[in-house]
């Protein structure tokens, strides 16, 4: 959105943060009226992070609002490498207390009416099977939301009915759904090639269903067992733009269960364990010695190879019928 302002007074908020910004990328800290205080595209070291947050007080206590002109700071390197200060434009912005009714937020994202949405959550193991303590890098611990669209559901729907009380193979759109997000590291890494700069090199998957339950409520359970492996890397694209050079690997086995109600999916757990293997960087971010927060636009590299488990959760309540009620 900075990148490409919407109308509206988020479009002039976002424009406004543009307007000073030196890459597409960093950290941006404003005051009360939208005015740029400081950007940070990366530090020095990791003590330079808090010393940034104290510049950034002590310069919001000069400029809290928009009644005097605030230069916007920039740093490539904070504080060691300083790009030049952008002057103020003079231009205010009416910041409302909240949308009206009329103004949908453009930061909320768009989902598509009868989605399911749900979370995944990915930790990867230590030697003895258990999962890392260290819950800040990526590449050891993950969370991302789960979408199951309609048209992905009413397969299932379909299958399941289809099926009665037999054994039967879960659709491809429905699996799709619940293996292309279940993936450690950066979102520059996806292996299923959903991602610009990637491509996906090789994926299997067998999911099968059985109907379990049902009852007078019109709910049916159902047990869920499969397999997947999907492996991705760089395209040309991405090598060319940045250098990023990776590869990854996810294998897992999974089990669960799905309940269904007026062609939807009501509830879903899924639970997976297997692993995964991940390398990201590139020939001068294996040399680099220097700390993380020196190279927050590159990436710090990566070189994973260990047990995983992952856990999917999703519910959703559907409004009984008169008939049930």
């Amino acid at each position: 959105m900075v990148n490409n302002p919407s109308s509206g007074i988020e479009g002039d908020l976002y424009a406004e943060i543009g307007r000073s910004k030196p890459a597409p990328q960093g950290i941006c800290t404003i005051n009360s009226d939208g005015k740029v205080l400081a950007w940070a595209l990366s530090f020095d070291d990791e003590k330079s992070i808090p010393k940034f947050l104290d510049n950034v007080k002590t310069r919001y206590e000069e400029n809290p609002d928009a009644s005097q002109p605030a230069t916007a700071e920039r740093f490539l390197n904070f504080p060691g490498r300083k790009f030049d200060d952008v002057p103020d434009n003079g231009r205010k912005i009416m910041i409302p207390e909240a949308h009206s009714r009329e103004i949908a937020c453009p930061a909320t994202p768009g989902v598509e009416e009868g989605a399911l949405v749900g979370t995944v959550i990915g930790r990867a193991l230590d030697k003895d099977g258990k999962p890392l303590t260290d819950v800040v890098r990526q590449e050891y611990y993950m969370e991302s939301t789960l979408l199951i669209p309609p048209q992905a559901q009413q397969q299932l729907v379909r299958a399941t009915t289809q099926a009665g009380e037999k054994r039967f193979r879960l659709p491809g759109g429905f699996v799709a759904a619940i293996i292309n997000p279940s993936y450690l590291g950066q979102l520059d890494v996806n292996p299923s090639g959903e991602v610009p700069g990637s491509r996906n090199r090789a994926r299997w998957s067998e999911f099968h269903g059985q109907q379990v339950r049902s009852n007078d409520a019109g709910t049916v359970r159902i047990r869920v067992e499969g397999n997947s492996n999907i492996e991705g890397s760089q395209d040309a694209r991405g090598n060319s733009t940045d250098g990023r050079v990776w590869e990854h690997r996810v294998t897992l086995n999974w089990y669960g269960f799905v309940e269904i109600r007026d062609q939807q999916i009501t509830q879903l757990v899924m639970l997976a364990a297997g692993d995964e293997r991940l390398r990201w960087g590139n020939g001068r971010l294996k040399l680099l010695q220097e700390p993380d927060a020196r190279h927050l636009m590159a990436g710090h590299p990566i070189d994973l190879d260990s047990g995983v488990r992952y856990a999917v959760i999703a519910s959703s309540k559907v409004s009984e019928s008169p008939k049930n009620k």
